[in-house]
């Protein structure tokens, strides 16, 4: 009998106690091998650790004496956690580690090119402030420089408008009767300045009346690909969904930029019709990511297509080198040569270049359609033939076909939530832990929450060593080119379980475990 599940007896009410007795002994005994026993976990230690990381709060008084009395109430409080909505702030920290962290404001400049889509002005804008004559909060049309137009563009006060502004709900904002019909009555459909633009630079949505909306839109596709991940796995979707072609996540800000049509031509953007539809719904201040299904477009492919992803990694090489790193956990390393060639030609076949190069750049040519650095929008290029693991493909999809059905993926996705929880690597001889982990994975349909709850809830994290940092042996790469498993949920064994025959003489080795 092989079974990897963790049981959690009060999630099987349908099941004979019998049988969750017999499941949790094998899990104790052969289902997750630790050098940490149950009589060294510390769920005081255990606690604060998991509800800062997972619940982000330190606990109280109460929790620790409700939650770390004991492993039944500890566990409960770990599946508290990962079953809280609250989880998502924490699931997207943890992904912005994984896929990187901000984008330069320049590339606002960049979003407004007029060389995209041919518009030199794009985005209506309007300037917003308090008024030092009569403290009225007005907003007017912008230059798009931080100044007001020409004073024979505004309108008499007698003119102006009372709207709402998106931004912060109950301000009345005061506007010429051009701006109300062109941004609408919550002004949402223009890009927002405030005249102090150092501060509106660090203002947050809905915090302060100093804002610019234009720094929400730049954060918002900073962090697309950490929306994406961290979508998936709120949902309990696969995991490996965060590379499928078709698959995007928006916020408000996201959202609300790709509905200006009347200032943005979004077909540059690789938008389908479907998207904007699905796009309706999304409010502007909604400042969490959801999924959205952009079609089934060959250059598409998750969290690798998103902005932040591509415009963070600019070339093709360093996208390629930063996929296998962050989601294969491997490096690419050659030996350069004595006397480097001022004219080294082909690196796929330059000796000492080659054994980097000819992996590497095979695998940037998936991304040979998106094109690099500020020509990122211009007219796809033509696919080409190329392979990564011994397969082939033409498209961006196809990579990630071939992603998502190598081991290494879910080896690499272990290995990450691991070092987040944990504090560190994996020890060379933690090897058949990060095995075992690995398939549990796999066999619960890739869910993330599953694996964060199993590392979470293991001997390792509980007792005293989870926080030493410096791994002087670590385990080696994934290897590559080995297919998962199936990822069906492993049972226990149909055959009748005795409590007598099977338990009775081994329930010594789980009261570690349960005895509380």
């Amino acid at each position: 009998m092989n079974c990897y599940r963790l049981v959690d007896v009060y999630s099987w009410p349908d099941l004979g106690i019998l049988k969750i007795l017999a499941c949790t002994l094998l899990l104790c005994v052969t289902g997750f091998p630790s050098n940490a026993t149950a009589q060294n976990e510390d769920y005081v230690r255990g606690l604060k650790r998991a509800t800062y990381l997972l619940a982000g709060r330190v606990p109280t008084d109460s929790d620790f004496a409700n939650q770390a009395s004991s492993r039944n109430n500890y566990t409960r409080a770990i599946r508290s956690f990962i079953d809280s909505p609250d989880l998502y702030h924490a699931l997207l920290r943890y992904h912005q580690r994984i896929f990187g962290i901000g984008l330069p404001t320049d590339y606002l400049e960049e979003l407004e090119r007029d060389d995209i889509d041919g518009k030199a002005r794009k985005f209506a804008r309007v300037l917003c402030g308090r008024t030092p004559s009569d403290q009225r909060y007005r907003c007017q049309w912008s230059d798009g420089n931080g100044r007001s137009r020409q004073q024979q563009e505004f309108c008499p006060a007698a003119w102006e408008e009372p709207v709402t502004a998106f931004w912060r709900p109950g301000l009345v904002v005061w506007a010429c009767p051009s701006v109300a019909r062109t941004c609408g009555s919550d002004l949402s459909r223009c890009f927002i300045q405030h005249n102090n633009e150092d501060e509106a630079r660090n203002s947050e949505l809905g915090t302060s009346e100093v804002y610019d909306s234009r720094f929400t839109i730049v954060k918002s596709l900073a962090m697309q690909a950490a929306g994406i991940a961290t979508s998936v796995a709120m949902e309990n979707y696969p995991y490996t969904m965060i590379v499928e072609p078709g698959v995007s996540a928006v916020d408000g800000a996201i959202a609300n930029f790709y509905r200006q049509t009347s200032q943005f031509d979004l077909r540059r953007l690789n938008l389908s019709s479907e998207k904007a539809a699905q796009l309706a719904d999304v409010q502007l201040n909604d400042t969490r990511f959801q999924l959205v299904y952009t079609g089934n477009s060959y250059e598409q492919a998750g969290v690798l297509t998103a902005f932040g992803f591509l415009r963070r990694f600019e070339k093709n090489r360093t996208r390629a080198n930063s996929l296998y790193e962050r989601l294969l956990c491997r490096k690419f390393t050659a030996e350069l040569p004595r006397v480097f060639p001022a004219d080294p030609g082909n690196l796929r076949e330059t000796p000492g270049c080659m054994g980097c190069h000819s992996t590497l750049d095979p695998l940037a040519d998936f991304f040979a359609a998106w094109g690099e650095g500020n020509n990122l929008y211009n007219t796809p290029g033509q696919p080409i033939q190329t392979t990564f693991g011994g397969k082939s493909g033409s498209h961006l999809s196809d990579l990630a076909r071939i992603i998502q059905n190598d081991k290494s993926f879910a080896t690499c996705t272990v290995q990450h939530a691991w070092e987040w929880l944990m504090g560190r690597g994996f020890y060379q001889d933690e090897q058949a832990l990060r095995t075992v982990f690995t398939d549990y994975f796999v066999a619960t349909n890739y869910s993330l929450k599953e694996l964060l709850f199993a590392v979470a809830t293991h001997p390792a994290f509980v007792n005293g060593a989870r926080s030493d940092a410096t791994v002087t042996d670590p385990l080696t790469e994934p290897p590559l080119g080995e297919a998962p498993d199936a990822a069906l949920e492993p049972e226990c064994s149909a055959t009748p379980v005795s409590y007598t025959t099977d338990i009775a003489p081994n329930i010594g080795q789980c009261t570690s475990c349960h005895g509380n």
